[in-house]
């Protein structure tokens, strides 16, 4: 007999749901550099905007191949076919079938690598690519391959050295460029992402995915115009094989129309404030706030890419829809719900204000049976909250917003504050490396909008944690798609951020596919209230860093 745990636990109920709303980033900018060299070691290829080059996905060591093999050529053919139809487990099981009969066959390994990278099996892309290696030290495919394969996984500093490569053997190799904009987007250069997708689209003018790193990046500069126009462009040229995600971009194209001539995110009042929060019973920071005027209750959530208000207070507060376009999933809950996207005219926090917020708008769950001063009207995202040099006290239960420049530009960490680089996903979602247990490395998203800690159902899988899972003991979890009853847990025995440490956590264990759909790289886990709660965070988007300033005693500083 399972016992439930007493309560609800509510896991990333604004922003989590934004991983699949595809590209949408508004406002997340000036994120510092963490691998400063990456912006130097891709340089700009000879061919210009124009000069299309055909797919470099063999090289000319396996054109020659292909030419002493002729009947093969058929099986060659037919998986390029089904490569650019969207049909990748045709073309794998195709390019199989050549290295049955043939193991060191280059492009075929290559072939099928880039089918299991399309497919998005990482692993088994990275395995063909490291064989295509073995066959050939010097092909520039297979080390992109290798890298674009490795940075979806996670490991971004071992992608970086394979995309060097890459470019090194070949400057003109698109998926090299792919995989540098992908970077530098997560590092929060967004100026630099553009600029290396528009240099892979124009040699590979085959490839949608480069056209979806720069409408990433156009919505990230606020070039409204520019991301619609990729985003048209990757309908296109990207298969038609997802029509649910087709009509996510659709919607997208729409909105970002809507915005162009308007200026988001417009700051006004003081320079700085004071917010103070309710640190609620489910470890969720509440404020109060106005919305176009009027008095609500906001959840701070760090989790959120985008600003999210519920339905029924969109109504309240005369917050339309301008656009919408697909259905999302979520985390936590089985359902779905339609993507809508609105304008909050103004947001008041304390003595600052803003003007012309984005925003999605969606039920929220969950809500009905709080006491009053817990019940949320929506939730205060990144976009928000990136303009400032942000701080969550939760011993003072304070938040503090500063976008003074002299205090930005001068601002030094605590003495007893441990200072994390962070990198955004492709959502603008904040992605810390934490490690479990002593030698279990996982990227998880900073979320004070989360009551609990989580694990992803792929990482206890992966790392072989089931023998961690608490028997007898589930949780009722709320989410952004609604209520999912007898969620496991996990007993945790070390969580580790750089030298701060919390021991004898539990953590729930949730499927992350709706995030890591389009995340860009692995995410498996979730740093929630339960953790946050011990420190000041400081979020310096400015410099790319959270600061953890503990003042709890469950903390143990190394």
């Amino acid at each position: 007999m399972k016992v439930k745990s007493t309560g609800r636990v509510f896991v990333s109920s604004a922003g989590i749901s934004n991983a699949r709303a595809d590209g949408l980033n508004l406002g997340v900018r000036g994120l510092a550099v963490s691998l400063a060299a990456l912006s130097i070691i891709i340089m700009v290829a000879s061919a210009g905007i124009g000069q299309a080059a055909s797919a470099r996905d063999t090289g000319a060591d396996t054109v020659a191949q292909a030419k002493e093999n002729p009947g093969r050529n058929s099986l060659y053919s037919d998986g390029k076919k089904a490569l650019r139809s969207g049909n990748y487990e045709k073309a794998a099981k195709l390019f199989r079938e050549i290295i049955s009969s043939d193991s060191l066959d280059l492009q075929a390994h290559i072939g099928l690598a880039y089918a299991y990278f399309k497919d998005q099996n990482y692993q088994l892309c990275f395995n063909h690519s490291q064989e295509a290696i073995k066959i050939n030290p010097n092909n520039a495919r297979a080390y992109a391959l290798s890298g674009v394969a490795m940075l979806r996984s996670g490991f971004i500093e071992e992608a970086v050295q394979a995309l060097v490569r890459a470019n090194k053997l070949d400057p003109k190799e698109a998926l090299a460029f792919g995989g540098a904009a992908e970077i530098d987007y997560y590092e929060g250069r967004a100026k630099e992402a553009r600029l290396k997708a528009i240099q892979a689209y124009s040699l590979d003018p085959s490839e949608a995915d480069y056209l979806m790193t720069l409408g990433r990046a156009a919505s990230r500069l606020e070039l409204f115009t520019e991301a619609a126009d990729a985003y048209e462009r990757f309908l296109q040229v990207a298969p038609r094989t997802d029509n649910e995600r087709r009509d996510r971009i659709k919607g997208l194209i729409q909105f970002y129309r809507q915005l162009i001539g308007v200026d988001v995110h417009q700051l006004t009042g003081l320079s700085f404030a004071d917010v103070p929060f309710l640190l609620g019973a489910d470890r969720r920071p509440y404020i109060r706030v106005r919305v176009n005027g009027r008095e609500a209750t906001f959840v701070i959530d760090t989790g959120s890419g985008f600003t999210v208000i519920s339905k029924d207070a969109a109504k309240r507060f005369g917050v339309s829809p301008l656009a919408r376009g697909g259905t999302s999933q979520g985390i936590g809950g089985d359902g779905t719900f339609d993507i809508v996207y609105g304008l909050i005219n103004s947001i008041q926090l304390g003595d600052v204000k803003v003007k012309s917020i984005p925003c999605f708008i969606r039920p929220l769950h969950g809500t009905e049976d709080h006491v009053v001063e817990e019940r949320a009207d929506g939730f205060i995202g990144l976009s928000v909250l990136a303009h400032f040099l942000t701080e969550l006290d939760y011993k003072e239960k304070v938040m503090r917003l500063d976008r003074r420049p002299e205090k930005v530009a001068q601002y030094q960490p605590p003495p007893d504050g441990t200072v994390i680089a962070f990198r955004t996903t492709q959502n603008g979602l904040i992605s810390i490396e934490t490690e479990l247990d002593g030698n279990h490395r996982i990227n998880a998203i900073l979320d004070s909008g989360a009551s609990s800690s989580v694990v992803s159902a792929a990482a206890v899988e992966r790392l072989n944690l089931q023998g961690s899972i608490i028997r007898g003991q589930t949780a009722r979890v709320v989410g952004a798609a609604g209520v999912t009853d007898n969620v496991e847990m996990l007993y945790i025995r070390n969580c580790r951020v750089a030298d701060i440490q919390q021991n004898n956590m539990r953590a729930l264990i949730l499927d992350f596919d709706a995030i890591n759909e389009t995340s860009g790289f692995e995410q498996s886990g979730i740093l929630g209230g339960d953790f946050l709660r011990n420190f000041r965070v400081t979020i310096d988007f400015t410099r790319g860093q959270v600061i953890f300033t503990p003042h709890s005693a469950a903390i143990i500083k190394q």
